[in-house]
């Protein structure tokens, strides 16, 4: 799938998913106009807040670590698809843990499924990017087979 279409379906379902991505299309006020009401000095803005913010950072550091093994000779594709898996939210049997880490799944705040799909669109369309410009290469063809199976599980929801 291409990410243009995947983008073009998360806009189809929940429009606001796209303010996530920068640049905004809408215009706001600059912020020294806003100073210029009120002489008080303005509060630092808040770094912007929410999972698919998260995902993408995790996902440009994730593809930076991996890039910086491949670079100091290390083999790195077999983490990506590991890490990717985990992601997608591949069941037990799959590296069950023992004893159960943290609470367990019916305890503690339970987050949006729309923001899981979501986080999930927003780490394929980083990965598609990452894997086109690293050509065909084991972490390239890593990022892009992991772009493809996060992107089925988001779109399927």
């Amino acid at each position: 799938m291409r990410h243009i279409t995947l983008l073009s379906i998360i806009a189809h379902l929940r429009p606001e998913a796209l303010d996530a991505f920068n640049p905004h299309t809408f215009r706001t006020p600059h912020r020294g106009l806003l100073s210029a009401l009120n002489p008080q000095p303005l509060p630092p803005e808040p770094p912007p807040e929410g999972l698919p913010v998260a995902a993408a950072q995790m996902a440009h550091e994730l593809a930076r670590l991996a890039i910086e093994a491949e670079i100091q000779g290390g083999s790195s594709a077999g983490f990506v698809s590991e890490f990717i898996d985990d992601w997608c939210g591949t069941p037990w049997p799959r590296k069950f843990p023992w004893p159960w880490p943290g609470p367990r799944p019916d305890e503690g705040p339970q987050p949006d499924p729309w923001d899981i799909r979501a986080a999930r669109a927003v780490g394929a369309l980083v990965f598609t990017s990452i894997g086109a410009r690293l050509g065909e290469s084991d972490l390239g063809n890593a990022f892009s087979d992991g772009a493809e199976k996060l992107a089925e599980v988001a779109v399927a929801g």
